[in-house]
């Protein structure tokens, strides 16, 4: 651009020149004008330069500062275009990679904060850095514990967990709930950098859950093994107990008619069994719809009698209603059988009431005579029962429903005596 400029200024002083052959004093004339010129130029230059690097500067101050929306205009005529050219690219690629990072961040966050895996990260000075939102509900109702002491934590805590909390590496440990229940958890600790800093980085699962889930699969294939190894027996003895029937209906043989008729009696009951356990180890898939709880109880009081104590709560929750009756009947009858041990005037209560954020509670309780504590600890065990001609098998059946549904099925003696069942039902589909 300058020696376009320089050029035509030549080109006007020649064509000066001639002109003030004629007239000289128009020399002296052209000659300031053409310094003037030139000094204005390469001013403008000098401004120029000085504004480029003012940009240039300010962007990657800008940079330093991570603000990565600062471009610089480009000038194709001028020299420095393509170092602006670069420097815009560069930013524009800074910026996408903070987006790229902040949206890697958002995600993270909300995998943290929704995953039920205790998370917690505390740095060298025993300070809680990091916390999601499982953390929060087990160590302080909810509430944010960021930049607490850990020891503070600690004190609000079983000593029991608290020592647990302090091995190192992977354990699994037990301990027990506010009801009494046993819980186990799977502990990961390990040591984190973070920004140059040592950090411990705390990871706690209940596996609770897992290890029942576990427990009842292991069952199911006990109970599959088993019942197909007692209906290829079953089946041939059926058919020679029905052929021996006829037998003994030909020989006019009353005695050997009962033999075959007992014997045939109990084939069906063992065909009973086997179904009722086929029930557990094939059930449904929950067909979950609304409930409507009104309608229910009153089907299943025609059957069983109990006292709703507490209004229906006004929440929505979906579920198999056929399989929910299933288990209240189960339930009730159990109750009421309670009921009979004791000379007691027979009571039994339904409680239902909203559990936060999500979810229903329902309690059945009795005024028998309650559960012993090795009845409490067996109890949902298949093929435990303390009655002579139970199976085991309904209060097994009942946790796998519920269990089905996400939902918890729990027992625990009342204090004034009998029992009380507790389910639990997430009100979400």
């Amino acid at each position: 651009m300058l020696w376009v400029a320089f050029i035509g200024q030549i080109a006007f002083f020649v064509s000066t020149y001639l002109y003030v052959n004629q007239h000289p004093w128009l020399l002296l004339i052209a000659g300031i004008s053409f310094n003037g010129v030139i000094g204005y130029m390469f001013h403008q230059r000098s401004k120029q330069i000085k504004n480029a690097d003012r940009s240039l500067e300010q962007g990657l101050l800008s940079l330093m500062d991570s603000d990565f929306s600062v471009s610089i205009p480009t000038d194709k005529e001028d020299n420095r275009g393509p170092i602006f050219e670069l420097f815009n690219q560069c930013a524009d690629k800074l910026r996408k990679e903070r987006q790229h990072l902040y949206q890697r961040e958002m995600l993270l966050d909300k995998v943290l904060n929704t995953s039920p895996v205790v998370t917690f990260l505390v740095d060298i000075n025993q300070k809680i850095i990091f916390a999601n939102r499982a953390a929060e509900l087990m160590f302080n109702d909810g509430n944010s514990i960021l930049g607490y002491s850990w020891s503070e934590v600690c004190t609000n805590l079983n000593s029991d967990f608290v020592q647990a909390l302090q091995q190192s590496g992977e354990s699994i440990f037990t301990l027990k709930n506010s009801q009494g229940e046993e819980q186990a958890w799977h502990l990961a600790k390990s040591g984190v950098r973070i920004h140059q800093a040592n950090n411990t980085l705390y990871l706690l699962k209940s596996i609770t859950n897992e290890l029942s889930r576990q427990e009842v699969q292991t069952w199911k294939k006990v109970i599959r093994v088993i019942s197909h190894e007692l209906n290829n027996s079953i089946a041939p003895i059926s058919s020679m107990c029905h052929s021996g029937q006829l037998l003994a209906q030909n020989l006019d043989e009353p005695r050997l008619d009962r033999v075959f008729s007992s014997i045939s009696r109990r084939i069906g009951h063992l065909n009973e069994f086997i179904k009722g356990y086929g029930a557990l180890s094939k059930l449904k898939i929950p067909d979950k719809r609304l409930v409507d709880w009104t309608t229910l109880f009153d089907q299943i009081g025609a059957l069983y009698r109990f006292d709703l104590i507490t209004d229906i709560p006004n929440v929505e929750v979906y579920a198999d209603e056929h399989q929910i009756e299933q288990v209240l009947i189960n339930i009730l009858k159990n109750a009421h059988e309670a009921q009979s041990e004791t000379d007691k005037v027979s009571q039994v209560t339904m409680a239902i009431s909203a559990v936060k954020p999500h979810g229903i509670s329902i309690e059945i309780s009795d005024t028998g005579l309650g559960m012993a504590p090795e009845v409490l600890e067996n109890a949902l065990l298949p093929f435990y029962s303390t009655k002579h001609a139970g199976t085991g098998l309904g209060l097994a059946l009942c946790r796998e429903i519920i269990e089905a549904h996400q939902g918890k099925l729990s027992f625990y003696n009342r204090k004034s005596g009998g029992l009380t069942v507790s389910i639990f039902l997430p009100s979400a589909l």
